[in-house]
């Protein structure tokens, strides 16, 4: 029998995230997804949630790229026994092949800058209060006048989903 606190389950989000080598917020989104085939709550056994991986995702190609990088370093697995002016020019060509992958990204409109994406951030955030503390209050108040408090809620939660799911939908447009 397995015990759940023992080193092959995760006891959260953030531990499975660790111990499967990914962010929090991409086992947030795993955890959305249609084919995730595990409980939405932990405890989750590692082993099997890894097997998932290796079939339902695509592999970060990064890894390969910085295992590389490692061992060019460090003169370790198939750069063992080089020279150091052969490792700086293995390391320089590592370094010329992310960069090319990089700008074919960028060219093929896959990248974008940071300042823009804070920007169109900066949009959603700005149009969610917009939504939530000026055009909201005013419709709610006439509506939930005199009705209690059950009533209220089923009412607020109707309308914050309504508002919520107009601005995953929309473009914002904030003049």
């Amino acid at each position: 029998m397995s015990n759940a606190a023992g080193p092959t389950h995760a006891k959260s989000i953030r531990a499975l995230g660790r111990l499967c080598g990914r962010a929090e917020s991409t086992v947030r989104k795993w955890l959305a997804r249609d084919d995730w085939p595990f409980a939405r709550t932990p405890p989750w056994d590692v082993a099997r949630v890894r097997a998932w991986m290796d079939i339902h995702l695509k592999p970060d190609p990064a890894v390969a790229y910085r295992r590389k990088a490692r061992a060019a370093a460090a003169g370790t697995a198939e750069f063992a026994g080089m020279g150091k002016l052969t490792l700086v020019r293995v390391q320089k060509t590592l370094e010329q092949t992310l960069a090319l992958r990089q700008r074919r990204e960028l060219d093929a409109g896959l990248l974008h800058s940071k300042a823009d994406c804070l920007a169109e951030r900066q949009q959603h955030v700005l149009a969610a209060r917009d939504a939530l503390t000026r055009s909201l209050p005013r419709s709610l108040a006439a509506e939930c006048q005199g009705r209690g408090r059950a009533e209220i809620e089923r009412i607020l939660r109707e309308r914050l989903t309504a508002v919520c799911n107009g601005l995953a939908g929309e473009a914002v447009d904030h003049a």
